[in-house]
Parts: C-alpha cells; structure tokens; sequence
C-alpha cells in the first residue's frame, strides 16, 4: 500500500533533517578531535622544551604553544556553537520529546555558562570586584556542568533512536570525565566513537536500512 504524499514528504523531511544533525554532530567531533590533538601536541613541545633548559628553545615552544592553544580554543568554540549546538537544535525539531531537554541543556550550560563565565573574568579584572567575580564564577561552573549532563542526555537520546552501542559506550565515557587522570582520554575517546557513529547511521539512513 502506497503512502499518501503527505506522508511521504512528511519522511523526506525528517530525513533530511536528521542527516544535517548527524553532519553537523559528525563535524563537531571532528573539530574536538583535532582540537584536543594539536593541545596535546602544544602541551608536549612545551615541556620538550622546559627539559631542554635552552632559554631560547622555552621561549619559542612558549610562543607556538600560545599559538596553538588558541587555535585549539577556536576549534573548540566552532566545534560548539557552530556544529554541536545546532546539531541537538536539528534533532529537536525531529523528535521535541526526546530532544528538545538535552537541547536546551547543551544551549544553557555551553552558551550562557561560558558568558557568565567571561563576565566573571571581567569583574576580575578590577580588584575591588574579585569577591563579586568569584561568585559569578561559581554560577558559570555550575551551567557548564548543566550543559555536560545535556551532552550525557543528548548521547543517551541518540542511542535510544538508532539502538547505536557506540553513542551508548560515548555516553558513558562523558559521565566518565570526571575521573582524575583518565578523564581527558576518555572524553577523547568519546568523541572519536560519536564521529565514527555518526558517519555510519548517515550511510545506513542513505542507504534506506534505517527508515525514519
């Protein structure tokens, strides 16, 4: 039995929607992966250089180091607000009930946390304003740790919609970021399997092995 044409086009357009939130998450990874190799990377030339106790070898691993971390810091930020942000906001206008907490989640802690917490550098700036800033600090923390559970929240949904182990495992391994040590690897980790899941539901929704 056909379906009636709304129907269908009602199906290419929650397709099409997906495939651009699961690009988008896909591109987000991406750039956190990269990001978080050319930080270790900045991180190891500068005590390469430390070790070396060459004064002029500090002072140029010093400036690439700066160099790289910003643009660490940019990627970051692209990968953020420009991708993951917009990726979750996809996935809500597909399914609002599933999504649309983690969506809002990631948009108040990663958003509104770091411009609280920017605002809190400010007041720091002036020394009279370093008790005030303290506390607007704590309150940033506080809505990027909210944006943190969105992002749990958010891996969780995914697994839920595409029965995928591998967001599931991601999931996991973000609430395990907060392990001493490990956490950082782990986090790593986190984003290389939600790139690599990424990119295979994409193929499987093209292919038509997943209907929507």
């Amino acid at each position: 039995m056909s379906l009636p044409a709304g129907s269908s086009s009602s199906a290419q357009s929650a397709t099409g929607v997906v495939l651009e939130g699961l690009r988008k998450l896909r591109t987000a990874a991406l750039l956190q992966i990269i990001a978080v190799v050319i930080a270790t990377v900045a991180s190891f030339s500068a005590l390469g250089a430390l070790l070396t106790g060459n004064i002029l070898a500090i002072l140029a691993a010093g400036a690439s180091t700066i160099a790289l971390a910003l643009i660490a810091i940019v990627l970051l930020l692209v990968a953020v607000y420009a991708f993951l942000l917009p990726s979750a906001k996809s996935f809500a206008s597909w399914r609002p009930a599933e999504f649309s907490t983690p969506s809002k989640l990631l948009r108040i802690g990663f958003l509104w946390g770091l411009i609280v917490v920017l605002i809190a550098l400010l007041l720091a700036l002036t020394v009279i304003l370093v008790p005030v800033a303290l506390v607007v600090a704590v309150v940033g923390v506080i809505l990027v740790i909210i944006g943190w559970v969105g992002l749990i929240i958010y891996f969780f949904k995914l697994r839920d919609a595409f029965n995928s182990t591998l967001f599931l495992v991601a999931a996991i391994l973000t609430i395990l970021v907060i392990v001493p040590a490990v956490g950082g690897i782990l986090g790593f980790i986190a984003w290389i399997l939600v790139l690599v899941e990424s990119g295979t539901i994409m193929k499987r929704i093209e292919s038509g092995e997943i209907k929507l």
